[in-house]
């Protein structure tokens, strides 16, 4: 239990430290600033690569939409849970897809 804590704090900070780079570090170069870095940021994809990773039961990749979501929403122009629904609908899609069409060993 304890080792789980441990991972889920060590996310948690890797994730805020994603984002603090993202907003402050960023934005100040070129390559960063155009439009496909406000759907392809340091959040989204931590966020979909938990999703497509993670084992079948576990729900680390739905606490890293909602952390994630939640703090593109705090600079974020658009109405606010607009970072966290798309999040959220990206991860119910993989795990939906894998689900669906994805035949995993009999050990998973």
């Amino acid at each position: 239990m304890a080792e789980m804590i441990k991972k889920l704090i060590l996310i948690a900070a890797a994730v805020i430290a994603l984002f603090l780079l993202q907003t402050s570090f960023a934005p100040h170069f070129p390559f960063f600033a155009g439009r496909w870095f406000e759907w392809a940021n340091f959040i989204t994809l931590p966020a979909v690569l938990f999703a497509l990773f993670e084992r079948r039961r576990h729900n680390l990749g739905w606490g890293l939409a909602v952390l994630g979501g939640f703090l593109l929403d705090i600079y974020s122009a658009r109405f606010f849970g607009f970072w966290m629904i798309i999040l959220l609908f990206a991860v119910l899609a993989i795990k939906l897809g894998i689900k669906k069409y994805v035949r995993l060993p009999s050990f998973w």
